[in-house]
C-alpha cells in the first residue's frame, strides 16, 4: 500500500515533541492581566492617577498638588528602565550570541555542514525577531509602526505652552501645525511637546514580551537537545569513546552553563519589568495591542515551522 506523501515521518513526529512548547506564551497574556487587575484593586496603585505626559501612574505625596511615583518601579528613570529596558534588545542579543557560541546543539554537531545550518537558521530567526522588533519601535520608512499607528488613530504632536516650547528650542506655536504630524513620540516630547490623541502601543511590552518569548524558545531548544537528542545519539553509537563523553560533560559544567543561565536571567528580568509595565504603565487596550503584535511574531517564528514544512526548512526548529 502506497504512502502518501503528505504523512508525517518519525522525524517530523520527533520534531514536533521536541519544538518548544506553545503553551510556554500563555505566561505573557496571564501577567498583562494579573497585573492590571492589581492596578486596580491594590492599596498601592489604586489611589493613583494617570501623569498628564508620561502616561505612568503616579500619586501625590502631600496635598500640594505634586505628583510624585506612588513605586519605585513607576518612575521612568529607574535603574532598570534606563539600563535595562531601554537598551534591551543589547542584551538580547548578549545573551542570544553566548547560546549561539557554546552550545553543543551548535558546536558539536556531527558536521560542519549541520553545524552550518543550525547556526545560520539560528541566525535567520534571530534576524526576523529583530527586524520585527525594529519596523515596530524604532524606524518603518520614517517614523516607526507604532508612532505611525498613533497617528493614524487620531493621534498628534501637541504644544504645551509658548514658554515651554521657547525653552526647547524655539519652535513657534504656528510651525507645530505643519510638523506635529510626522514626529515621533521622543521627537515630540524632546521639542517640548505632548504626545496625545491616539492608540499608543505598548512598546515596552512588545519589546519585553518578544525578546524574553525569543530567548526562551532558543534556550529550551538547547536544553531540550541536551536532554533527548544526544543520549538518543549516544545510545546508537557503541563505538563512542568514553573519554569523548567525559570531555562533554566537564564543558557542560562550564560556558554553556553560564551562558544558558545568563539567557534566563534576561528572560526572568524582561518578565519583571514586563510585570512592572502592566501595573504602572499604558491602558488595557495599549499593552493588549504590543502583546497581540509580539505574539504574532512570535507564532510566524516558533509556531508556524511546526506546521508548515517548507517554512521549517529554511527557518528551523531550535533544539532539532
Amino acid at each position: 500500500m502506497a504512502t502518501s506523501s503528505r504523512s508525517v515521518s518519525p522525524a517530523q513526529s520527533r520534531a514536533t515533541r521536541r519544538a518548544p512548547p506553545a503553551i510556554a506564551l500563555i505566561i505573557y497574556p496571564i501577567t498583562l492581566i494579573v497585573g492590571s487587575i492589581y492596578s486596580v484593586i491594590s492599596p498601592t496603585a489604586r489611589p493613583s492617577r494617570k501623569g498628564p505626559d508620561t502616561g505612568i501612574n503616579v500619586s501625590s505625596s502631600d496635598g500640594s498638588g505634586n505628583s510624585s511615583p506612588a513605586n519605585y518601579f513607576a518612575r521612568k528613570n529607574n535603574i532598570f528602565n534606563l539600563y535595562f529596558v531601554k537598551v534591551g534588545w543589547v542584551w538580547i542579543t548578549f545573551a542570544f550570541l553566548g547560546l549561539l557560541l557554546t552550545q553543543p546543539y551548535f558546536t558539536k554537531a556531527s558536521s560542519s555542514g549541520l553545524r552550518g545550518k543550525r547556526s545560520a537558521q539560528a541566525f535567520l530567526r534571530y534576524s526576523v525577531v529583530t527586524l520585527a522588533w525594529f519596523l515596530t519601535t524604532q524606524w518603518f520608512f520614517g517614523p516607526a509602526i507604532i508612532d505611525r499607528a498613533f497617528v493614524l488613530t487620531g493621534g498628534k504632536c501637541e504644544v504645551l505652552t509658548p514658554a515651554t516650547t521657547a525653552a526647547a528650542g524655539g519652535v513657534a506655536a504656528d510651525s507645530w501645525e505643519e510638523i506635529k504630524l510626522i514626529l515621533t513620540g521622543a521627537a515630540c516630547k524632546a521639542a517640548g511637546g505632548a504626545w496625545r490623541g491616539g492608540h499608543d502601543v505598548s512598546g515596552h511590552v512588545f519589546m519585553l514580551v518578544l525578546g524574553s518569548a525569543f530567548l526562551g524558545f532558543e534556550t529550551l531548544g538547547a536544553s531540550r537537545y541536551l536532554n533527548i537528542a544526544e543520549p538518543e545519539a549516544k545510545a546508537k553509537d557503541d563505538s563512542d569513546d568514553e573519554s569523548t563523553a567525559a570531555d562533554d560533560e566537564d564543558s557542560d559544567d562550564s560556558l554553556p552553563v553560564f551562558a544558558r543561565r545568563f539567557a534566563w536571567a534576561v528572560i526572568g528580568l524582561s518578565w519583571w519589568m514586563l510585570f512592572m509595565t502592566a501595573i504602572w504603565f499604558h491602558t488595557w487596550l495599549e499593552k493588549l495591542s504590543g502583546l497581540a503584535i509580539s505574539l504574532g511574531v512570535a507564532y510566524v517564528t516558533y509556531l508556524l515551522p511546526q506546521s508548515l514544512l517548507p517554512w521549517r526548512d529554511i527557518i528551523g526548529i531550535p533544539g532539532l
